[in-house]
C-alpha cells in the first residue's frame, strides 16, 4: 500500500536554494546491481519545512532472506500484496524532482534508486548530501557516524529503525539540529561545500558519464588526440570520476579529457593490480607526472668473509623473486636511504661502513667516537652485530613468502557468478584471469619479476586474516588456464 500525506508547514524559515529529498530504502541486499528495494519512504522539505511526505513497500518479485527480515521486521508476507515500483514511480517522482537527494550513505539510496528507474525506463541522476559525510565535516572529534551511533550521540529518537520513513525522519530532525547548533548560514556553508558543482569537461559528453558503472575498477581519462592522461582506481568508477571535475587541484587535466574508458573489475585487489599493470604498461601522463621517473633504491643484505652482515645499495625499480628474500629495505630516493641508514646506525649502533655510509680503509668514525662497537675491524661478534642488523630493518624488508608454493586469490563479483583469479608465488603475480556467464579469458598479464609496488598491494591483502577466505591452493585445471598463457610455462 501507497501513504501519502500532505503536512502542515513545521517553521517559517527561508529555504535552501533547492527543496530537499530525504530518502530511505530498505533492500533485499546491498548490491545495486543485483537487489531489490522492499521499501522506500521521502521527506520533501522546503524552507526547513515538511511539506509531503511518501512512504510504501515495493515488491521485489523475489524472496527475502531471513536475515533481511530479522533486520526490517519486513516479511515475504507484508511484500506479496505491495506494489512493484513501476507502480509507484509516478507518485514517488514529484517528491525527488529538483531536489537535493539526501540520505544517510547517500551513493547506497540513491543507487538503488537509479536501478530502480532504469528498470522502469527513467533516467535518475539527483545532486546527493551525504549526510554520513555531513556528520564527519561537522564532528572530526567523533569515530563512528552510522545513523545508530548519530542517534545515540544527540539524543534523537527513531519510532522504526531500519525501517524507510523512521529512518528519513531521524534524518531530517538531526538537519534540524545541526542548523539549530551551527546556525543556519554555518550549515548551508558547509552543504555546498559538500555539493560543489561538478563541471565537464567542454567535449565530454553527459551520456557518457551516466554510463559509467557504480562498482569497483580502473578508468582511463584520454586527450582530444586519443592521448592517455591518467589511469585511476576506485570502489566506485563513476563517482572517482566525477570526483576529478570537481577538484580544484586537477583543472588543467580536467579540462583535457575527452573520452573515459571504464574497465570494471570484482574487487579491489582487482582494481589496484590492474591500475599498477596498466601505469607501468601505457605511462599516463600525468600519473608520470606526479610520480618521480627516477628508479627505487633497493637495499640488500649480503655478509662479508668475515661473516657481518653488509648492506649494499643500488637503483633498480625489478627484482628478481629469488633476491626478494635479500631485500632489507626500498626507498624513494638515495636521500630518503641516507636519512634512514643515518638514523639506523646511530638508533642500533650499526657501523656505517657495513651500511655503505662510509668506505673507509680500515675502521668507521663512529669506532674513533665509540659509536661502533668495532665490527668493522672485527672487535665484535658477528653474531651480536648481525641480530642489532636485522632488527634495525625488521619493520622495512621484504616479508618471507608465507606460504609452500603458488596460492590462488579469487575475489567474486557482486552476483557470485563472476569475478577474477590470480595466480601467485613469491609475491609475484604469475598469472590472472577473468570469468563471467560469458566465458572466461586473461585478466592482467602475469610477471615472473619481483615488483615493489605490486608486492606493497599484494603484502597488504594477503598479510590481512580477513582476506584469507579468498585463498586456497590451485586446481589442475586453474594451473592449465593461468599457465597456457604463459610460453614459459607449460601445466603439470
Amino acid at each position: 500500500m501507497v501513504h501519502e500525506i500532505i503536512l502542515k508547514p513545521m517553521e517559517k524559515n527561508p529555504p535552501f536554494e533547492s527543496p530537499l529529498a530525504i530518502v530511505d530504502v530498505e533492500t533485499t541486499g546491498a548490491s545495486s546491481l543485483y537487489h531489490r528495494v522492499i521499501e522506500v519512504a521521502v521527506l520533501r522539505v522546503e524552507g526547513w519545512r515538511i511539506v509531503r511526505q511518501f512512504q510504501s513497500l515495493v515488491n521485489p518479485e523475489r524472496f527475502l532472506s531471513p536475515t533481511i527480515e530479522a533486520v526490517t521486521g519486513i516479511t515475504n508476507a507484508d511484500l506479496a500484496l505491495a506494489p512493484r515500483f513501476a507502480d509507484i514511480l509516478e507518485d514517488l517522482w514529484p517528491l525527488l524532482q529538483d531536489s537535493v537527494f539526501v540520505a544517510h550513505n547517500a551513493r547506497f539510496d540513491s543507487a538503488f534508486l537509479k536501478q530502480e528507474f532504469a528498470r522502469a525506463g527513467r533516467r535518475f541522476n539527483p545532486k546527493c548530501l551525504c549526510t554520513v559525510k555531513l556528520s564527519r565535516r561537522l564532528f572530526p572529534e567523533y569515530r563512528h557516524h552510522d545513523l545508530t551511533s548519530i542517534i545515540e550521540r544527540h539524543g534523537l529518537t527513531c519510532e522504526a529503525r531500519h525501517r524507510a520513513l523512521g529512518d528519513a525522519r531521524v534524518l531530517f530532525d538531526f538537519l534540524a539540529l545541526v542548523r539549530a547548533q551551527e546556525g543556519k548560514a554555518s550549515l548551508e556553508k558547509t552543504v555546498h561545500g559538500l555539493l560543489r558543482t561538478r563541471s565537464l569537461p567542454p567535449r565530454m559528453d553527459p551520456e557518457v558519464m551516466q554510463s559509467l558503472p557504480e562498482s569497483p575498477g580502473v578508468y582511463l581519462l584520454y586527450g582530444a588526440s586519443g592521448e592517455l592522461l591518467y589511469v585511476g582506481k576506485s570502489k566506485n568508477i563513476r563517482e572517482r570520476v566525477l570526483g576529478h571535475f570537481s577538484s580544484d587541484h586537477e583543472l588543467d587535466m580536467c579540462q583535457q579529457v575527452a573520452r573515459v574508458d571504464a574497465r570494471p573489475t570484482a574487487g579491489e585487489l582487482g582494481a589496484l593490480l590492474l591500475e599498477l599493470h596498466l601505469i607501468k604498461e601505457l605511462h599516463p601522463i600525468y600519473n608520470q607526472a606526479s610520480r618521480s621517473k627516477k628508479p627505487l633504491f633497493v637495499a640488500r643484505r649480503e655478509l662479508t668473509p668475515e661473516g657481518y652482515a653488509r648492506l649494499t645499495l643500488a637503483e633498480g625499480d625489478m627484482i628478481e623473486p629469488a633476491d626478494a628474500s635479500r631485500v632489507v629495505a626500498v626507498f624513494k630516493n638515495r636521500s630518503q636511504a641516507v636519512r634512514y641508514l643515518t638514523e639506523a646506525a646511530k638508533s642500533h649502533g650499526l657501523c656505517h661502513k657495513l651500511l655503505g655510509l662510509e668506505n673507509p680503509r680500515s675502521y668507521c668514525f663512529g669506532y674513533q667516537l665509540k659509536r661502533c662497537s668495532g665490527a668493522c675491524v672485527g672487535e665484535e661478534p658477528p653474531d651480536l652485530y648481525n641480530l642489532r642488523f636485522d632488527r634495525a630493518f625488521l619493520r622495512r624488508r621484504v616479508a618471507a613468502w608465507p606460504f609452500q608454493g603458488s596460492i590462488v586469490i579469487q575475489e567474486r563479483g557482486g552476483d557470485g557468478d563472476s569475478g577474477e583469479i590470480f595466480l601467485i608465488d613469491q609475491w609475484c603475480l604469475l598469472s590472472s584471469f577473468s570469468y563471467s556467464d560469458f566465458g572466461q579469458g586473461p585478466f592482467i598479464r602475469g610477471s615472473h619479476t619481483f615488483d615493489y609496488d605490486s608486492y606493497k598491494v599484494l603484502s597488504r591483502f594477503l598479510l590481512d586474516r580477513r582476506n584469507r577466505k579468498t585463498l586456497r591452493r590451485p586446481t589442475r585445471e586453474e594451473l592449465h588456464i593461468l599457465l597456457s598463457e604463459d610460453p614459459a610455462f607449460t601445466a603439470p
